[in-house]
């Protein structure tokens, strides 16, 4: 029985970037899309959660500490997050604008299981709409600009040790 053609097309992508990956040299790489499925997204919140991961801990007491200052700093903004996975860390800044007034929450992330569990962390704070993009960062991020009111400022969050898994180059390029 023939494959369908989509399904053909999708193993030959997956190939050549596993090829390209093995290729790169010193550092082997692979596209984070194929790392983060349900599985994927699932162990990196596992990861997070171990004691010698201080990074999202640091960060949830950082934003924890200030969010009604970065709130009352703030613009009407809509606020867009790349990479959001649960959206745990965003949850105090959330908190704090949405007692202000309320906000538009974008989170960006390449995996649907992620976006499911942000949705759901995030569905009880008052003052909150949220809409996910399944979309690598910058697509996301341009679609969120593309479908906002018009000169609507973007906060746009980038939280986590991500851009240190960017060759220095490609985070020049991406920052840009």
């Amino acid at each position: 029985m023939a494959r369908p053609a989509l399904l053909q097309q999708a193993e030959r992508a997956f190939a050549a970037d596993v090829r390209a990956g093995l290729a790169h040299g010193p550092q082997k790489e692979l596209p984070s899309l194929y790392l983060y499925d349900t599985i994927g997204s699932g162990l990196f919140e596992v990861i997070t959660a171990l004691p010698e991961y201080g990074v999202t801990r640091a960060e949830e007491r950082i934003v924890r500490r200030h969010a009604a200052e970065m709130a009352s700093r703030l613009p009407h903004a809509l606020v867009a997050e790349l990479g959001s996975a649960s959206g745990r860390k965003t949850r105090f800044l959330l908190e704090a604008i949405g007692r202000r007034h309320p906000v538009s929450y974008c989170p960006v992330d390449i995996s649907p299981s992620a976006l499911a569990l942000c949705r759901h962390e995030l569905a009880d704070i008052p003052g909150v709409r949220i809409v996910g993009y399944e979309r690598d960062y910058l697509d996301g991020l341009r679609q969120i600009v593309s479908e906002r009111k018009a000169a609507r400022p973007v906060l746009v969050l980038f939280l986590g040790s991500t851009i240190g898994n960017f060759r220095r180059l490609a985070a020049t390029r991406f920052m840009r």
